[in-house]
């Protein structure tokens, strides 16, 4: 620190230096113009001060920029459009030859990265042109309506808040603030004109297309096990036949069949929670069926009191009046209080994830409660979907000692296609989660003893929520809908960020242990 703070005073000098410039006024630095400089442009990297007509010229295809006038005390922001600039559509800035004589330019309210613009937009007449929206979003321009359109977004503001929200998970109401603090206040009002609404939909509309596009859907690429409309982020890792198996694989010696074995994980989250709020009842996902959420109607019937009744002739317990039952060693479900969850209509996700700490898709639900038998069968048979091919499969779970129990009756009730699954399915204990367990359990559900696991842990799950937990702030707040498309924006980019560094794990762990290894005499 201490080289930077001898050079204070100097580095104060240069900052000021900033707020004036010497060549103001003074001549136009355009060629030709013999008009005086009164403008200048500090997001053109050195540009040179021009006069106002000079200036508005040079923005013909920057038109977002905020422009600096000389007033004769200070500097002055404001936009292009407070000086007579036209944003020209379909043409590449250029006005089209075909705008009616009489034609005015439509005012328009344009937010970008660097704040809220007045702007002013002639769209392109050309014979068999495209409609309005269709050349706002060639522009780059996303609307926020379809009809009287007098608001946009730039499509880089979208992408940098879906970053934003993704890296930080900063809220759009902070994002809306920053942006408003960067735009010059009304001289009248003394306030910027809040977008935040408009802001919401645009975001979450641009959101959910961007995913779509990403998928690969209307280019037909199609990665086999997997929904047709399905928009999520894949574990290419995991085992997938016909698609990242070696030919021949299904004759693996039993003994080595571990090497394609799928290792799937469980667990509960409290912290992704839904207030009780008074909203609208139509507003769904857009992203429905498609991400990672199984939609509520599919999940009811798991939930209901008929779920949880034995078939006709088979006796119950009182032991099995409650959907979960705990090992004495771990009582999770005792200590979710009953008061916890009094303000919120969900309490919590769970969540299925691979051993590649990659969300599976379709397999998340939303809790009322706690846990329960219900919720677990109801997302382990969408994480099963696309695996029937796989010859050996493995559960991760916190509870499974209890979960296992009558397993293979429900199954057979509510999905008896996964029967055969179900029965050669190995269910094993987190290696964290498993020393608050009975000794019994220890034993039997060990990763350590069971075979061709190796150093598996079964804990992969549980990393995400440390970054995820920091969203629940916001999406505790939304819709039903928009915080379904807010998470499965959240999973997909995890499990994009693990894709891109599966590569790179490896490689490190294989230089380091190398690395320890003594050189052989």
């Amino acid at each position: 620190m201490q080289p930077f703070k001898d050079r204070f005073d100097e580095l104060l000098t240069d900052i000021l230096a900033r707020e004036q410039d010497a060549h103001i006024p003074g001549p136009c630095a355009s060629p030709l113009c013999a008009r005086e400089a009164v403008a200048r442009c500090r997001e053109c990297h050195a540009k040179e001060p021009t006069c106002l007509e000079c200036a508005v010229r040079a923005h013909r295809n920057l038109p977002f920029h905020w422009l600096e006038v000389w007033n004769g005390s200070f500097f002055e922001r404001c936009d292009l459009a407070d000086h007579g600039f036209v944003l020209y559509l379909g043409h590449h800035g250029s006005p089209c030859a075909h705008i009616p004589r009489n034609e005015q330019a439509v005012s328009f309210v344009v937010v970008h990265v660097n704040g809220v613009h007045r702007c002013r937009i002639q769209y392109c007449h050309c014979p068999g042109r495209r409609t309005e929206m269709s050349q706002l979003l060639r522009s780059d321009l996303f609307p926020a309506s379809t009809e009287r359109i007098e608001t946009a977004f730039t499509c880089e503001l979208l992408e940098r808040y879906h970053v934003d929200f993704d890296v930080t998970k900063r809220n759009a109401q902070d994002f809306m603030r920053i942006l408003a603090i960067l735009t010059p206040q009304d001289q009248e009002t003394g306030k910027v004109k809040d977008r935040y609404r408009d802001f919401m939909l645009a975001a979450r509309f641009y959101r959910h297309l961007t995913t779509v596009k990403r998928s690969g859907q209307r280019h037909g690429d199609m990665i086999p096990g997997r929904p047709a409309k399905d928009v999520t982020v894949p574990c290419l890792t995991c085992p997938i036949p016909g698609f990242n198996l070696p030919e021949g694989w299904e004759a693996t010696p039993s003994h080595l069949r571990y090497l394609y074995r799928l290792i799937l994980c469980a667990d509960g989250n409290y912290h992704l929670q839904k207030k009780i709020k008074k909203v609208d009842e139509k507003d769904e996902a857009l992203s429905k069926g498609q991400g990672y959420f199984i939609p509520a109607e599919e999940v009811q019937p798991y939930l209901g009191k008929d779920y949880k009744k034995k078939a006709k002739g088979e006796k119950q317990s009182e032991s099995e009046e409650d959907l979960t039952i705990m090992c004495s060693g771990l009582r999770v479900a005792r200590a979710q209080r009953s008061g916890k969850f009094k303000s919120v209509d969900v309490s919590g996700v769970l969540s299925y994830s691979c051993e590649h700490v990659h969300f599976r898709p379709g397999a998340t639900v939303d809790l009322q409660t706690t846990e329960t038998w219900g919720h677990n069968d109801c997302a382990l048979s969408r994480a099963l979907r696309g695996t029937e091919g796989l010859q050996e499969r493995a559960l991760s779970y916190d509870v499974v000692c209890s979960y296992i129990c009558h397993i293979r009756e429900r199954f057979a009730r509510s999905h008896p296609d996964l029967l055969p699954i179900i029965d050669e399915l190995e269910m094993l204990l987190p290696k964290l989660h498993i020393n608050a367990h009975q000794e019994l359990c220890q034993i039997v559900y060990a990763f350590c003893y069971a075979r061709g696991f190796a150093l598996a842990h079964g804990e992969g799950v549980e990393t995400p929520w440390a970054e995820l937990n920091i969203a629940g702030l916001s999406t505790r707040e939304m819709t039903a809908g928009a915080r379904h498309d807010a998470l499965n924006a959240l999973y997909n980019f995890w499990n994009w960020s693990k894709t891109q560094k599966m590569g790179t794990c490896p490689a490190h762990v294989t230089t380091m242990s190398y690395s320890r290894l003594s050189p052989t005499t």
